[in-house]
């Protein structure tokens, strides 16, 4: 047993000097890499919206939703920008909300109008406990210069089993693909995109706030030549909060190391935050999006360094005459992006629930945001 404790210590600490290492090491790189450069943002770092797109930019009667059977709209994913046009990696929602998926690929050269290119994943019919891949949720796009290739990643659930106490109707196990274009180059975005494997998942490594959804989200970002990423987790039985926490990695396609529990879960949000996106912004920092509360809200969050993020501020995506979202904490749904302008502001493309003939119809909408004084 003395041997044992003795053993588990040298691991733990082994760990921990090799993650400080990591740290500082990163720390190093990303203050020497935007040298002299002076931020746009004020000191209070708020943004506010500066414009919006009346009623959303994809909607239910978009003809290439109705040509493609999206019965019920868009959830999760994200928007990137190649040359001057931009392409959106999203779910589909074919007959239920948040049930009957598929992954596609949309462009557009101004964020504005839209047209569907392909499908990219489709997940597998028949939602049960045995089913994988019953669900599949896209949550992040990179392109990995190493491979000179595209990524995507995306979170795969199976149903829960009553028959284990597990709630049907929930996610469970969720576990994280990588995929990559086929077709090599900044051009190969639009796919065709292959399997690589599972690069995160329930495991002896997993912690105990993870719960039984997790792991849930995935979107990798570069911190001097550390990848980094935000991974969700939630419990079902007891119903619990959703926390977040960090892995990292120097390699995209892994292996990942879960931060340490004390840093995990990050106290970011004290109760709910999904789908985080993280962008290096011009004057060096970062920025994070994410779902969140409040009506007609967003979460965002901003960091020096790519690994400590200031508390959560919440954003009114939609105002004034232009509420076409309904109210409610879920009902605002995923930012896709915050595409940062050569003028130092922002355009937002994200996911909002409306009602069509009675039915929800989860829609895409798109605004402008600016840094204000506070």
């Amino acid at each position: 047993m003395k041997n044992m404790r003795k053993f588990a210590m040298r691991t733990a600490l082994t760990f921990l000097a090799a993650f400080l290492t990591i740290i500082t090491h990163v720390q190093v790189r990303a203050q020497k890499s935007a040298p002299g450069r002076v931020s746009n943002a004020p000191k209070s770092r708020a943004l506010k919206v500066i414009g919006q797109h009346q009623g959303p930019v994809i909607a239910a009667e978009h003809p290439d939703v109705v040509a493609a059977g999206i019965k019920s709209g868009f959830e999760t994913g994200q928007v990137v920008k190649v040359g001057n046009q931009y392409h959106m990696f999203v779910n589909e929602m074919l007959e239920r909300p948040h049930r009957d998926m598929r992954i596609a690929h949309w462009q557009s050269s101004d964020l504005t109008s839209w047209n569907r290119k392909s499908t990219i994943v489709n997940s597998i019919a028949g939602r049960t406990p045995d089913n994988p891949r019953s669900e599949v949720w896209v949550t992040g796009v990179v392109f990995n210069e190493t491979e000179n290739a595209w990524n995507i990643f995306y979170v795969a659930y199976r149903a829960g089993d009553e028959s284990k106490g597990e709630i049907a109707g929930n996610d469970y196990a969720g576990r994280i693909w990588r995929a990559m274009s086929v077709k090599r180059g900044m051009e190969g975005i639009g796919g065709p995109y292959a399997d690589m494997g599972i690069v995160l998942q329930p495991d002896q490594n997993s912690q105990l706030w993870e719960g039984q959804q997790a792991v849930a989200c995935f979107n990798p970002y570069l911190v001097g030549d550390t990848w980094f990423t935000m991974y969700d987790g939630h419990n079902h039985v007891p119903r619990g909060n959703w926390p977040t926490g960090m892995a990292f990695s120097k390699n995209l396609e892994g292996p990942w190391t879960r931060m340490p529990v004390g840093i995990n879960p990050l106290p970011i949000a004290s109760e709910f935050m999904e789908n985080e996106i993280v962008t290096k912004l011009s004057d060096g920092r970062y920025l994070l999006i994410f779902d969140s509360l409040g009506d007609q809200q967003v979460g965002y969050s901003i960091s020096d360094d790519g690994i400590n993020f200031d508390k959560e501020k919440r954003l009114n995506v939609q105002s004034g005459s232009n509420l076409w979202a309904q109210a409610g904490d879920h009902s605002m749904r995923t930012p896709l992006c915050a595409l940062e302008n050569p003028d130092g502001t922002f355009t937002m493309i994200y996911t909002a629930r409306m009602l069509v003939n009675g039915k929800p119809f989860y829609a895409v909408g798109q605004c402008q945001l600016a840094w204000e004084e506070k």
